[in-house]
């Protein structure tokens, strides 16, 4: 799967989502989206067998967000 930062995607909810930002952690590729027309419709994928699959576990969240923080500034300083 070819999904990268900035790209626009459509879930399942038929929403379109920015990738805000795109993260490795422990061997699995996940996804900070946010929905094009509703930004307060906030979603976390991880990528498994060519899925996005949504989840919610804080702690897991805890641990990604500095991760998202330093892939989305590096894109923004590569601009």
């Amino acid at each position: 799967m070819d999904i990268n930062i900035k790209d626009i995607i459509t879930l399942d909810d038929n929403n379109q989502y920015v990738v805000v930002s795109k993260t490795i952690y422990e061997n699995k590729t996940y996804y900070y989206l946010i929905d094009k027309n509703n930004n307060t419709n906030i979603k976390f994928c991880y990528e498994d067998l060519g899925d996005l699959v949504e989840f919610s576990n804080e702690e897991l969240m805890v641990k990604l967000l500095p991760l998202f923080w330093k892939n989305m500034k590096n894109e923004l300083e590569g601009m």
